[in-house]
């Protein structure tokens, strides 16, 4: 008898296991360069657009076992910009820092910012995300970043900013 309740136990056991987690989260991080000119003004709004950003999604997806049409949800995980040039320099200049991303046929979105800009001498500084789902950005090919930066002081050299961030991507697993 006991033989028989042990392999029914074991057969409901194994019945209701799950295989494996049907979902799936990944992080997809991207980096864009921009150069602030010396002849920004004070108090004056600055864009300044990256070219296009080829965004590997297909690449990614792949990678996760999942694909473009199974992705849930993108947000933003961490976004920093760091001081490339000068190298002395820090980011006093800065009164306020956007970071917006738009892609063919959507709207352009805020990522990340930061107002004000904490004045002292850092050489990164992390940005405050946003809480947008970014899926039908980066699942797009590729998509645009724009800094958006208002200056608090006379600029005397060209400042160059590397953007860093990660999107953490939750999607649903193919074949499940």
């Amino acid at each position: 008898m006991r033989p028989t309740i042990l392999v029914l136990l074991l057969a409901i056991l194994l019945t209701g296991c799950d295989r494996g987690d049907s979902n799936v989260s990944f992080r997809m991080t991207y980096e864009s360069e921009y150069e602030i000119p010396s002849s920004t003004g004070i108090n004056f709004p600055l864009t300044i657009q990256s070219p296009p950003v080829n965004s590997n999604s297909t690449t990614a997806f792949r990678n996760n076992n999942t694909s473009a049409n199974l992705v849930n949800s993108v947000s933003m995980d961490y976004a920093e910009i760091e001081l490339l040039a000068p190298q002395d320099g820090d980011f006093s200049f800065l009164e306020s820092i956007r970071i917006l991303i738009n892609a063919d046929g959507l709207d352009e979105i805020e990522l990340a910012s930061l107002d004000p800009v904490p004045a002292g001498p850092a050489q990164t500084i992390v940005l405050n995300t946003s809480k947008a789902n970014f899926k039908d950005y980066l699942t797009k090919p590729e998509f645009e970043l724009s800094l958006e930066t208002v200056s608090d002081e006379f600029l005397t050299q060209d400042h160059r900013l590397k953007f860093n961030c990660e999107f953490l991507v939750s999607a649903n697993v193919l074949g499940n």
